[in-house]
């Protein structure tokens, strides 16, 4: 079991090795998104991360997203001074938490000593959300991984930072965009990470379906409107949901399947 001081020490070679990149466009969208991407299925295991034919990588949902080349720094960078000992779901897990705060979100801790899958399917990326559902369908899949309705709005609330393509939002009227464009989520404060996400709801200002649905719905209007009214509630409550998010069907003790890979795009060879 890791102590405070060895994770304070993990903390810290994660985050100096992601200065290099927090320059980069939106990193919190991209480690984020990764995160939740993965987490649609079998739990947080970093199954995101492998690269093969027939992993959810290559699968056709995911082809925005965007980062794996920083975590695969990073995990480089770890491996020199901590050999096969920080797995590439901490790694991923924690460069979300400092990502965030980078951008005005709150702090939360990483647990660490989790495990990575050794098997990524192409077909589990085909039931993540591509912005069309309904809050019921999206209520089901939350409530399938023991997420409830406040989880569903506030981790929403991600797309206060990011950027989705034009191909997502094409079945909207009034769109403009086309072709290989992509489009901030938070029309408001694109660069920052806040609470208005949601005020742009209320002046019908989200982008995809899902989000707006939000506000239409009459289950989660009253969430939204409560982050709406406190901002300070929504920072609180994002990092609450991620620690939550982030300990889905984790892989953690000797006799649970799993490995720390020692390269985040492969599984080890021995």
């Amino acid at each position: 079991m890791p102590t405070a001081r060895t994770n304070h020490q993990r903390d810290a070679l994660i985050l100096d090795r992601k200065g290099s990149h927090s320059c980069r466009q939106s990193p919190q969208a991209a480690f984020s998104r990764l995160l939740r991407h993965g987490n649609r299925f079998y739990g947080c295991d970093a199954s995101i991360l492998l690269n093969h034919e027939g992993s959810e990588r290559r699968a056709g949902t995911s082809k925005t997203l965007r980062g794996f080349e920083v975590i695969d720094d990073i995990k480089a960078e770890v491996e020199k001074s901590c050999t096969a000992t920080v797995s590439c779901t901490d790694i991923l897990t924690a460069a979300t938490r400092d990502a965030t705060v980078l951008l005005g979100g709150s702090y939360w801790r990483v647990p660490y000593a989790r495990k990575d899958s050794t098997t990524s399917n192409e077909k589990d990326a085909d039931t993540v959300p591509i912005g069309r559902e309904s809050v019921i369908d999206l209520l089901e899949l939350f409530q399938s991984k023991g997420l409830n309705l406040v989880y569903l709005v506030v981790l929403s609330g991600a797309h206060t930072i990011g950027r989705t393509s034009c191909g997502a939002i094409q079945h909207r009227r009034k769109c403009s965009c086309g072709g290989d464009e992509y489009v901030d989520l938070d029309a408001t404060t694109p660069t920052t990470f806040d609470s208005h996400f949601y005020a742009n709801l209320e002046r019908k200002m989200g982008l995809l379906s899902t989000d707006q649905r939000l506000y239409s719905e009459s289950r989660t209007l009253p969430v939204v409107n409560a982050l709406i009214q406190t901002p300070s509630l929504f920072r609180h409550q994002f990092a609450v949901s991620m620690v939550r998010l982030a300990n889905i069907q984790v892989l953690t003790g000797p006799h649970e399947d799993g490995q720390i890979r020692t390269n985040c795009s492969f599984v080890n060879s021995y």
